[in-house]
C-alpha cells in the first residue's frame, strides 16, 4: 500500500493517510486494501478549493489535479460504482492518473457497458440484494423500450428546459417534469400482458 500512497502523492499532490495513522480521523480510512476513498479525496480537494480556488493564473499542474479528482469521482462514483461503498480500486487510479493521451485511447463506453452486464449478471443471483454499476443507463433503456413503465413527460409552460445537450445526448430526452400517475406500478400481471 505505501507504493500507492506515494503514487497518489506524486500525481495529485496529496498525502493519503493510511489506516492506523494519526491523520486518519474518518470512520473509514481514506486508503484501505488497495482502494482509496472517493469521498475523502473529493472532500479534501473541495476544502482545498475553498482556501485556494482555481483561477486562470493557476498553474497547469494544479488544474490537472482537479480534473483528475473530478474523473476519479465520475469513474468511481458514477460509471463504475460499487454497490455499497465509495472506494475506488487503485487499478483505476493507474489509468486515471496516467497520461491524458493513454486515457483517451480507452473505449470507455464499452467498458461501462461490460461493467453493467457484469453487475446485472451478479444481480440475478439469489443471494444478491443490491446491484452496482450505472443503473441509470439501464433505466433509460427500459423507458425507451418499454414505454408503459416510463414516466409521462409533462410540458412545463412556466420554465422551458434550456440545456446545451438537449436533443443530442440520449438522457436529455428525460429532462423536465414527469409524472408516474398512469403507470402499471408493480403489477406483474400487467407487465406479463405487455410482453
Amino acid at each position: 500500500m505505501p507504493g500507492w500512497v506515494h503514487f497518489i502523492h506524486s500525481v495529485l499532490g496529496v498525502k493519503v493517510p493510511v489506516k492506523g495513522s494519526v491523520d486518519a480521523t474518518d470512520r473509514l480510512p481514506p486508503m484501505r486494501k488497495h482502494q482509496v476513498s472517493i469521498t475523502w479525496l473529493t472532500k479534501y480537494f473541495r476544502d482545498r478549493y475553498e482556501t485556494h480556488p482555481l483561477t486562470e493564473e493557476s498553474p497547469e499542474d494544479e488544474k490537472e489535479r482537479y480534473a483528475r479528482v473530478y474523473l476519479i469521482g465520475m469513474i468511481g462514483g458514477v460509471f463504475f460504482s460499487k454497490k455499497s461503498s465509495n472506494l475506488l480500486s487503485c487499478g483505476w487510479l493507474r489509468i486515471i492518473l496516467g497520461s491524458w493521451e493513454e486515457m483517451g485511447e480507452f473505449s470507455w463506453a464499452s467498458a461501462c457497458l461490460a461493467y453493467i452486464y457484469h453487475n446485472l449478471c451478479n444481480a440475478s443471483l439469489k443471494s444478491v440484494r443490491e446491484v452496482g454499476g450505472t443503473m441509470f443507463i439501464v433505466q433509460f433503456w427500459a423507458w425507451e423500450h418499454m414505454p408503459w413503465i416510463a414516466p409521462v413527460q409533462r410540458p412545463d409552460r412556466d420554465r422551458p428546459i434550456d440545456h446545451p445537450l438537449r436533443g443530442e445526448a440520449y438522457g436529455t430526452r428525460w429532462l423536465g417534469h414527469t409524472t408516474c400517475d398512469n403507470l402499471a406500478q408493480h403489477k406483474l400481471v400487467e407487465y406479463r400482458r405487455r410482453f
